[in-house]
């Protein structure tokens, strides 16, 4: 099992700074194809053995790394899941909540490439991910989106994935490893469980947050102007899963 340390968690447009986080135990699997100028192109795996969950009101992001260093110095995933209550079940309401339902992934709402207007979306995606290679890419700041949408190439970088070796998807909701779902070009995540955000929350059960995803990546940058062209090119293509429980910690800082 991998020990999972507290820490801040900021990756790009998805930055919070948040007052708790998670100390526990559990698992992360991230691998697939990345197409990065002058840093990455082809097979990627993160091996990762860090992993933290901050929750704050009704958010809860998830930081899924190589190392527990701070993430300038890092290569890792966030995710975060903007409002628990509209996924996690609550019976007391008679809410069946949406575990194992494919949700959407995409940029937060607000966050919008330079030139591009911002829009109302009637049914805003739940979830944004995005992958930091700081560690892989010193030359440069290496952040990857994931997007609701992208454009597949030609050269291959972003067809369905030949996963080698173990699938870092084995075990986890169907939905996401069915065949149609992949090779799409749209970004997917299903939770099985997540935590409420309840610090001391005494039952293991509901510390408990896993799932498992199929995400492609862009650099937003890439948009054509005015957001009137195609979606953005395709620099990556991950599936992965992660499952581990909350445990209260002290906030990490940077000085003594």
């Amino acid at each position: 099992m991998k020990r999972a340390l507290c820490i801040v968690v900021v990756a790009g447009a998805i930055a919070a700074t948040l007052p708790s986080c998670s100390q526990g135990e559990g698992t992360g699997q991230v691998a697939g194809t990345l197409n990065v100028p002058n840093c990455w192109t082809g097979p990627f795996q993160l091996d990762a053995d860090f992993l933290a969950a901050v929750p704050y009101r009704q958010s809860l992001q998830l930081r899924i790394q190589n190392g527990s260093d701070f993430q300038t110095f890092s290569d890792g995933m966030s995710i975060l899941l903007y409002d628990v209550t509209k996924v996690r079940p609550d019976p007391a309401n008679g809410f069946a909540g949406r575990y194992r339902e494919p949700l959407a992934v995409d940029l937060p709402p607000e966050v919008t490439p330079p030139g591009v207007p911002v829009k109302a979306k009637p049914d805003p995606a739940l979830v944004a991910a995005a992958l930091y290679l700081q560690k892989s890419c010193r030359t440069q700041n290496v952040t990857l989106h994931a997007v609701e949408q992208v454009t597949i190439p030609n050269d291959g970088t972003c067809e369905a994935l030949p996963i080698r070796g173990a699938d870092p998807t084995a075990g986890c909701d169907p939905n996401v490893e069915a065949p149609d779902k992949l090779g799409s070009g749209r970004s997917l995540i299903a939770f099985t469980d997540v935590f409420g955000g309840k610090l001391d929350e005494p039952q293991a059960a509901e510390r408990l947050t896993q799932g498992c995803f199929d995400i492609y990546l862009a650099d937003p940058r890439e948009v054509a102007p005015g957001g009137l062209g195609p979606p953005p090119r395709c620099r990556g293509h991950i599936r992965g899963s992660f499952s581990f429980y909350f445990e209260r910690g002290r906030p990490s800082q940077p000085f003594p």
